[in-house]
């Protein structure tokens, strides 16, 4: 994961907490496509230390196993959890290879209890990378998702890179928060 990523997460979650007042512990975290396909030490995801203080549990749901996926998803859009059971949906760099984002995030939007947060990261501009690689997010992108899955728009922004090393500047990554309403 490069390192804007983990940054515009931070800033995404302070957002969140300047608004709303910190999270609580004991929370339930989903990381949609948050399998490590670089084979970290411990296994451990791109965001786990931004929300160690308020987790109870992590999980990772991926279409592939994986060391740290801990549920493997049956089809694209079938995460294999009960309607509005989760406290946080986290994604990053996910959703540029999701054939169809609008149902992707309506999928998250289901498993979502109403009133919590999606953080939302994916890349408004850079290479084509891995297969499939089917879009890039630009200015409006999440806010149409947003109101097509009625979604409250908390925060959307696309960071133009200028601070980053190159392997982060690239992708000019396209951070959303939206609330279930």
């Amino acid at each position: 994961m490069h390192p804007s990523s983990k940054e515009n997460m931070k800033r995404a979650r302070k957002i969140v907490e300047d608004k709303f007042g910190a999270y609580e512990k004991g929370q339930t975290i989903l990381d949609f496509g948050g399998r490590d396909r670089n084979h970290k030490v411990n296994n451990v995801s791109g965001y786990t230390e931004i929300w160690k203080d308020v987790y109870k549990d992590y999980f990772v749901s991926d279409l592939q196993p994986g060391d740290n996926v801990t549920h493997v998803m049956s089809g694209p859009y079938e995460l294999p959890f009960e309607d509005n059971s989760l406290d946080i949906i986290l994604s990053g760099q996910t959703f540029e290879h999701v054939h169809n984002p609008f149902r992707a995030a309506a999928e998250l939007r289901r498993v979502l209890k109403p009133g919590k947060f999606m953080y939302i990261i994916a890349p408004s501009a850079g290479p084509t990378h891995d297969n499939p690689d089917c879009w890039r997010f630009y200015r409006d992108s999440f806010k149409a998702i947003a109101k097509e899955c009625n979604l409250k728009v908390i925060a959307d922004w696309i960071d133009n890179g200028k601070e980053w090393e190159e392997r982060s500047a690239r992708w000019k990554d396209h951070t959303f928060v939206g609330q279930k309403i």
